[in-house]
């Protein structure tokens, strides 16, 4: 983030961005640390992202208008080829089950999909599918953490926290893109 962070009381505040997503305008919440944060702008409110994000996080944070140009160049790069590898993620948080989950669907391609089944075998907890859905459900940065990306071993979608027809319309973007 280059040093832009906001301090209140000498604590760093987050900052939170709103830019076009894949499937409508997504919040952001970022600091010198990574992208600690994301949610669908069409489902929540500012104050509503930032309420849940200080209640998960425990830290202050605040609306920024426009985010710096490498992270948004970053995030743009992400949506259009899929490929997170530029991004950094602040996972302070998450147990370290939940983030070893959110890790894997990083590794998962765009365009294709893994089952809950599968993503327990990568983490080497073949028994805990139940408990890799759960880490999915709290997942603080869908979209840019692509857990979308996994499906029932039926091939049926499974659950999605912001509703099934948002995980298809990422699922079907990606194929299209993939498939060009």
């Amino acid at each position: 983030m280059s040093g832009t962070e906001e301090e209140v009381g000498g604590e760093p505040v987050d900052e939170i961005a709103k830019i076009a997503g894949p499937v409508g305008g997504l919040w952001v919440a970022y600091n010198d640390h990574g992208i600690a944060g994301a949610s669908f702008a069409n489902l929540k409110t500012f104050a509503r992202f930032r309420e849940e994000h200080h209640d998960r996080t425990g830290r202050p944070s605040a609306r920024s208008e426009a985010m710096p140009d490498d992270l948004f160049d970053a995030i743009e790069h992400s949506f259009n080829t899929g490929n997170r590898d530029a991004l950094t993620f602040d996972l302070r948080g998450g147990t370290p089950f939940q983030i070893s989950v959110w890790e894997a669907c990083l590794a998962i391609p765009a365009g294709k999909t893994h089952t809950y089944a599968d993503l327990a075998k990568t983490i080497h907890r073949p028994n805990a599918v139940r408990a890799v859905g759960t880490a999915l459900g709290a997942n603080p940065i869908p979209v840019l953490i692509p857990c979308h990306r996994v499906i029932r071993t039926d091939g049926s979608l499974g659950d999605y926290a912001f509703g099934l027809p948002i995980k298809e319309r990422l699922l079907d973007r990606e194929a299209v893109r993939s498939a060009a």
